[in-house]
């Protein structure tokens, strides 16, 4: 089957959970690892990196780099393809002009979350987009969580296409024992991604004070999202920790050294459409605390340690439960790499390649 996928979120990501999946499911499908899937050439500029890092992608694909999102997102709005040779088209995101009628090819739409309409004004990039109409034109429609799914049927009602749920995997370079990069503290909390509104990092900063008090060679190293902010900076200063805590930026192989070598890795966050970066601390041995909250626990099932999301002292309890039982922290270790092991690219894009095949038939 002859499979386009649109640029769209190519266009507009460089880094994060819905480009990474699509740059995944691309790396399968270019490498023949689905081999009755022919992925079309996008031959479009581009700004994520997980395509234009890596020539054995980025070629194939025709993908080259754009100056910047604002002239990757003018070039795809000035294609409209109404015609087309493939079989399937997979919508990378709901931008109004991916909604162009496409004869002859069936349309499936991922869900990744439904953060915008349960907790609306978080997330500004949202505000622009139609994922409603993409649900309602598709020919299936894929979530990454049961969460996910469940979140769009309360949403939205009654869906007309069929929804499957196709979780993300998990890429082999995370692993135990990746070398130990020199700038990384020596003993250290791990905090991925943005801090900002439902990511609930002040959770975590207040914690970490509390468990920073009778550990004073623990530091805290947030990697991903913005620089700190004033108000982070401001936080920080007030809890007396503001020299505990550090922001870093990480490609990938320097973020697999990152999760292998932390103390442990917390994910505060209280909404998650599936929640990559707690499968690949567990897939890099690295013990994993979660807030107990959509997706999360579907993600970590027995594997993690949870907290209530919001809850300071409870967080604090379990971190120091953790940082301080050599034994708990063994078992969490095991029971990690066995559950993140379930979850790899190659089965994501064959579990995805079915959803295609299913709308041959």
């Amino acid at each position: 089957m002859r499979l386009d996928l649109d640029e769209q979120i190519f266009a507009i990501q460089r880094y994060g959970g819905i480009s990474r999946l699509f740059a995944e499911l691309a790396r399968q499908f270019v490498t023949n690892a689905v081999p009755d899937v022919e992925l079309l050439p996008i031959d479009a500029p581009i700004v994520t990196r997980y395509i234009l890092d890596h020539p054995e992608l980025s070629d194939p694909l025709k993908a080259r780099e754009a100056r910047n999102e604002w002239t990757a997102l003018a070039r795809y709005m000035s294609r409209i393809r109404v015609a087309t040779s493939c079989d399937v088209v997979h919508n990378t995101f709901y931008l109004p002009h991916g909604l162009a009628p496409i004869r002859g090819a069936k349309r499936v739409v991922t869900v990744h979350d439904m953060i915008p309409e349960l907790l609306p004004g978080t997330r500004r990039l949202d505000r622009l987009t139609l994922k409603r109409h993409y649900v309602e034109r598709a020919d299936h429609v894929i979530c990454v969580s049961e969460a996910t799914r469940r979140d769009l049927l309360r949403v939205y009602g009654q869906v007309k296409a069929p929804v499957s749920v196709v979780h993300h995997g998990v890429d082999a370079r995370f692993h135990p024992g990746v070398p130990r990069l020199d700038f990384l503290p020596d003993r250290y909390v791990l905090f991925v991604g943005n801090r900002d509104a439902y990511k609930d990092a002040d959770v975590l900063f207040r914690a970490f004070a509390i468990v920073a008090a009778k550990d004073p060679d623990l530091q805290l190293l947030c990697v991903g999202g913005a620089g700190l902010s004033s108000r982070d900076v401001g936080m920080l200063e007030t809890l007396g920790i503001r020299d505990r805590v550090s922001q870093r930026y990480l490609a990938d192989d320097a973020m697999a050294s990152a999760y292998t070598h932390a103390e442990v890795f917390v994910f505060p966050s209280r909404f998650e459409g599936f929640g990559l970066p707690a499968l690949e601390a567990m897939a890099s041995g690295t013990p994993t605390i979660l807030a107990n909250a959509t997706s999360l626990p579907e993600v970590g099932c027995d594997a993690a340690a949870y907290f209530e999301p919001g809850r300071v002292d409870e967080l604090a309890e379990v971190m120091n439960s953790v940082l301080g039982d050599a034994e708990l922290r063994a078992r969490m270790v095991t029971a990690g790499l066995e559950r993140a092991a379930g979850f790899t690219w190659g089965r994501t894009a064959e579990r995805t390649a079915d959803v295609y095949r299913s709308l041959l038939q």
